[in-house]
C-alpha cells in the first residue's frame, strides 16, 4: 500500500468519526503529493462547507471548474457555497450553467430562484420555481418558494392557492399558515387571515409576528385608524 493509500484510509476513518478538521488536513497532505484527484478536491471543498467556511471551499470548488469544467455536481455545490457566501451574482451564474447543460438537475433551478429572490428578481424567481416544477412536479420545497415569491411580488391569489395545496397535504406546518395569513391580508380578506393567524399562534405560542398581528386585527383600537402591512 502506497502513501497516498494510507492516507486516503485516514482520512475517511477521520471523517467517519467526526473529525472534520483531521480529515482536511490528511486530504491536503493527500492533494500536496498529487494535486489533481478531483475526487479528493471535491471531498475537501465538501468539508469546508461543512464547517461554514465558505471561502475556503469555494476556493476548493473553483480548482475542480478549472480542471473539469462539465462536473456539474461539484459545479452544483460550488453554486451553494456561493449562494451561503452571500456572492448571488456568481450563485446564479453558476446555476445557469448547469440549467444550459444539464437542466434534469432540477434542484438548480431551486437554488438559482432563491439566489434571484434574495436580489430583488422576483419574476426571474418565479420563472426559476416554474422550470423546477416542471422537471419536479411533486417537489414540495420548490412549490413553497414559488408561493412566497408570488406573495413578494404581490401576486396573493396565486400564493394562496400554492399554500392551500401544500396545507392539503401537512395542515400543521407553522410557515405556510403563517404565510397563508400574510397572502391574506394581501387579498383583503381579513377572516381568513385572522384564521390563519391564530392557528400558527396556536401551533407556536412563541411567533411573535403571527401573535402581533392577530391582535392588531382581532383588537383594533377604535381610536386609531390603521392598516395591517401582508409584507
Amino acid at each position: 500500500m502506497n502513501k497516498i493509500e494510507e492516507l486516503r484510509i485516514k482520512a475517511h476513518e477521520y471523517q467517519m468519526t467526526g473529525k472534520i478538521k483531521s480529515a482536511i488536513k490528511t486530504i491536503e497532505e493527500i492533494l500536496q503529493i498529487e494535486p489533481n484527484i478531483i475526487e479528493l478536491r471535491f471531498k475537501l471543498g465538501d468539508l469546508y462547507y461543512l464547517l461554514g467556511d465558505m471561502d475556503r471551499s469555494i476556493e476548493e470548488l473553483e480548482k475542480i471548474k478549472e480542471q473539469k469544467p462539465d462536473y456539474t455536481f461539484a459545479l452544483y455545490r460550488l453554486g451553494i457555497a456561493y449562494f451561503r457566501a452571500t456572492k448571488f451574482s456568481k450563485a446564479i451564474a453558476t446555476f445557469q450553467y448547469i440549467n444550459d447543460v444539464e437542466p434534469e438537475l432540477y434542484m438548480a433551478y431551486y437554488w438559482k430562484g432563491l439566489s434571484y429572490y434574495h436580489t430583488g428578481q422576483i419574476k426571474k424567481a418565479i420563472e426559476s420555481y416554474h422550470h423546477l416544477r416542471e422537471y419536479s412536479p411533486n417537489n414540495t420545497l420548490g412549490y413553497y418558494q414559488l408561493s412566497i415569491a408570488y406573495k413578494a411580488a404581490g401576486k396573493y391569489e396565486k400564493s394562496v392557492k400554492c399554500l392551500e395545496t401544500l396545507l392539503a397535504e401537512d395542515p400543521n406546518i407553522v410557515s405556510v399558515n403563517y404565510h397563508l395569513g400574510r397572502a391574506y391580508l394581501g387579498i383583503k380578506d381579513t377572516e381568513k387571515a385572522i384564521k390563519y393567524f391564530e392557528k400558527v399562534v396556536k401551533l407556536d405560542p412563541q411567533h411573535k409576528d403571527a401573535l402581533k398581528r392577530y391582535n392588531e386585527l382581532t383588537n383594533p383600537d377604535d381610536m386609531y385608524s390603521f392598516e395591517v402591512s401582508p409584507l
